[in-house]
């Protein structure tokens, strides 16, 4: 399972909650009136209609852990204490990545220049977890494939960007899936293009008792 594994066109499942908390509500301290949960609702489903979501991920193996430095066996090298935390117990790396597209972008950038600006603040928050709930189907996906195995995947994922797992560190995951070819592209600050773009990596473990 070391070539990189596409899936297109994903509808995966995410948590209106973690939306909301995204836009800085709090279901038990903040009251919205019914018209406008309506219209948040409203603009939540316009942009999972809206996006094109696309996942990819590969399976790597991890030849040696000498904290904060992670070696997988194509001889990368990824940096972080956090990270090789994370990892310590793991043989294998899951390494991924989802986009929404550009559709969304462009809805974004339109309703700002038209100066709905509210509108805007909703679907960008949207569009950011409805894509980071795509490696939540990705992780979903490949643990089905390790359970048999007696292997399963940390809980928690990192992604550059996260405490001393330096951003630049996008480059090296954007090599390894081969992100050109899922339509993102990647800026001198190591920025991804589209914006709703994000890579993580998670650890495979064996099974202990």
């Amino acid at each position: 399972m070391n070539d990189v594994k596409v899936i297109r066109s994903i509808k995966p499942v995410y948590n209106k909650d973690l939306i909301m908390s995204r836009l800085g509500y709090d279901k038990y301290r903040t009251n919205l009136s019914a018209e406008t949960i309506r219209e948040i609702e409203r603009l939540i489903k316009k942009t999972e209609n809206i996006m094109d979501i696309t996942a990819a991920y590969r399976i790597s193996g991890i030849t040696q852990i000498i904290p904060p430095q992670i070696i997988l066996e194509d001889g990368t090298i990824l940096s972080g204490q956090k990270l090789s935390e994370l990892l310590k117990n793991s043989r294998q790396a899951l390494i991924m990545g989802a986009t929404g597209g550009t559709k969304v972008i462009e809805l974004i950038e339109r309703l700002q220049q038209e100066g709905k600006m509210s509108e805007a603040v909703v679907i960008d928050a949207a569009a950011s977890e409805i894509t980071d709930s795509a490696l939540d189907f990705v992780m979903a996906m490949v643990e089905q494939y390790l359970r048999p195995k007696g292997m399963f995947l940390t809980k928690m994922r990192f992604s550059p960007g996260y405490g001393d797992f330096d951003i630049l560190q996008q480059k090296e995951f954007y090599r390894l899936l081969n992100a050109r070819d899922l339509g993102i592209m990647i800026n001198e600050a190591c920025l991804l293009i589209p914006e709703k773009s994000v890579f993580a990596i998670a650890g495979i473990c064996h099974e202990q008792g």
